[in-house]
């Protein structure tokens, strides 16, 4: 489809517009991603997850204060 009657630049006007629209990237976070796994019904599965990258983090904030 050719748009003929938007002047130029503006489907770049459009995406800065609406940054959350158009499958442009989001600023995504943990929390977001575990929302979106829930969402589809794996509950369990996000669980898992979140209580791995919790373990994770502490260990992470662990080892670095070994350092200091």
């Amino acid at each position: 489809m050719i748009d003929n009657q938007s002047p130029p630049g503006s489907w770049k006007d459009e995406l800065k517009a609406a940054p959350w629209g158009y499958g442009q990237e989001q600023n995504k976070t943990i929390q977001f991603a575990l929302a979106e796994i829930r969402a589809h019904g794996l509950w369990t599965e996000a669980g898992v997850l979140e209580k791995e990258i919790v373990f994770l983090k502490r260990e992470l904030e662990s080892l670095r204060n070994e350092r200091r």
